[in-house]
């Protein structure tokens, strides 16, 4: 499998940054557009090991669902989920969070496999991984403004 990695820091509390990840409803406000992620279901909820997440995803105008099983979860420092179904043939994703200097960094690491095995598998990962790239530099950013903490008044 394809391994990608990624790595950002946010202007908050580790326990902030956890609850908002450990929301599955917050991953449609980390995608860039065109692509629109929404939870439709958690089955059992509140987030716990074993907990399935199906999602209605679109780009552009072509909608599927993705289905997402949360496999650890240790609060508030990592969780690991991996497609059961979707868009991609494997996709294990581990998220790691670390109290830093004034703010939290955030790891992300991907293994996946988009299709077939073999040179064709491999030129289709090759593009997924582009694309994975961008979507987490998208998310670095944005991440920041939605978990930045408010400015203190001056004066």
């Amino acid at each position: 499998m394809a391994i990608i990695r990624s790595r950002a820091w946010v202007p908050a509390p580790i326990d902030e940054v956890f609850v908002f990840f450990d929301d599955p409803g917050n991953l449609g406000r980390l995608m860039p557009p065109p692509i629109s992620i929404r939870l439709e279901s958690i089955d059992p909820a509140p987030p716990q090991p074993g907990s399935v997440f199906v999602f209605s995803y679109a780009i552009g105008p072509l909608r599927r669902r993705w289905t997402v099983q949360l496999l650890e979860r240790e609060a508030p420092h990592r969780f690991v989920d991996e497609t059961v179904s979707g868009p991609v043939a494997e996709f294990h994703h581990t998220h790691r969070f670390a109290a830093g200097r004034s703010g939290t960094w955030i790891s992300d690491e991907i293994a996946y496999r988009v299709g077939p095995t073999g040179p064709i598998g491999a030129v289709l990962d090759w593009l997924a991984g582009g694309l994975m790239r961008a979507i987490f530099v998208w998310r670095a950013a944005r991440q920041r403004q939605l978990l930045r903490r408010p400015s203190r008044p001056t004066g």
